[in-house]
């Protein structure tokens, strides 16, 4: 009798440990998520559509606070998940509900330069915004800007845009003689590749202005010349249509515009051009149907007008590798629905190439983007 009592209070014991472990790790769980959704969260980087401000292989801590988080579109998903159950390629959520997103206050809105993490715009229309990819990119213009690219110069409102130090591009090195691996390491170049363009022997890198202008000093004489390679040269690799994808508008990456950013509460008429710059964005981000324009005339949802007025604020952005990145100029705008917060800071980094602890970049630990 005193065995089997006292085997009931061991049995009691464990089922009250095991509830309270399980509470704990539940609310956790719960926890974490909210802090997720709220307040910050890590993000890794695996392209390099932002080198050399952001490095392939680091590590993000992401404000929600400075513009505010966004409440879930699809509430129906794993804690702790993005799109997919991890090392499966199950979906972790169901689009069964969805729910229109609400921004709640934040320090602040977007700046221009701002480093921003947004959903991405082109994925399947079956993907609910939230759970689409994260994309990363500097914020260069506004609602209500009027951005142009010149000569890869960027400009907003007729004033040329500052840009960081560590935004580069892709330039020709014309040079007299063969350089080995070990020089563009000592010089901090990591992509270079030897070539020849018209009849020119030398080699195509990718750097920042800053750099060309130290080299064009300190080997004056082994390179002939450092010229930036635009879009349309025979050398140029970009096969991307910029946006709005028509042949009657001739722009490219590196000579683009001028364009007006839409900002909720604009108005524009709705003439020829208009039509062709806004129409894919009218009909995929402003809740219409249909819009179809016949001999200067203007139809939206069956109803002929003359003019329209977004109901949204849109963003421009920009990889800072501004010669290898999939931005604005070949995606289009990017509604405010879709920022999920501000990079503020490199956590830690790693260059996987050499293995994860192998790779740690010991100088980008908690480096403060900017």
């Amino acid at each position: 009798m005193t065995i089997s009592s006292a085997n009931t209070k061991t049995k009691k014991g464990f089922i009250k440990e095991l509830y309270e472990f399980i509470i704990s790790i539940f609310g956790t769980i719960i926890l974490a998520s909210l802090m997720r959704w709220a307040l910050v969260a890590f993000y890794a980087v695996s392209s390099g559509s932002m080198e050399q401000t952001i490095l392939t292989g680091d590590c993000l801590l992401v404000s929600k606070l400075h513009y505010g988080a966004c409440t879930p579109i699809t509430p129906l998903q794993l804690p702790m998940t993005h799109g997919v159950i991890p090392g499966t390629k199950t979906k972790s959520y169901s689009s069964f509900i969805q729910l229109p997103p609400y921004r709640l206050p934040g320090f602040g809105k977007v700046k221009r330069n701002d480093i921003i993490i947004f959903n991405s715009v082109e994925t399947n229309n079956n993907i609910p915004v939230d759970m689409r990819d994260y994309w990363i990119k500097r914020c260069v213009a506004l609602p209500g800007d009027l951005l142009s690219i010149q000569h890869k110069q960027v400009y907003i409102n007729n004033i040329v845009n500052d840009v960081p130090d560590t935004v580069q591009y892709r330039y020709f090195m014309k040079t007299q003689r063969y350089f080995p691996k070990s020089f563009f390491d000592k010089v901090g170049i990591t992509e270079f590749i030897q070539c020849k363009i018209q009849e020119s022997k030398g080699y195509k890198i990718y750097t920042i202005p800053k750099k060309v202008a130290q080299l064009q000093q300190v080997l004056s004489s082994s390179i002939d010349s450092i010229e930036a390679i635009e879009a349309g040269n025979s050398d140029d690799e970009s096969c991307l249509q910029p946006y709005p994808w028509n042949n009657a508008i001739c722009w490219d990456k590196d000579n683009f515009g001028p364009l007006r950013v839409p900002k909720k509460g604009m108005t524009i008429p709705m003439n020829q051009e208009n039509m062709l710059l806004y129409k894919y964005l009218i009909e995929r981000f402003e809740g219409q149907k249909e819009i179809h324009f016949v001999e200067n005339r203007c139809w939206i949802d069956g109803c002929e007008v003359t003019e329209y007025t977004f109901s949204r604020n849109y963003y421009f952005v920009l990889g800072d590798n501004r010669d290898q990145s999939k931005d604005s100029r070949f995606i289009g705008f990017i509604p405010e629905e879709h920022i999920i917060g501000k990079a503020i800071l490199v956590i830690v980094s790693s260059d996987t190439q050499k293995g994860w602890f192998r790779g740690i970049r010991w100088n980008r630990i908690f480096h403060k983007l900017s």
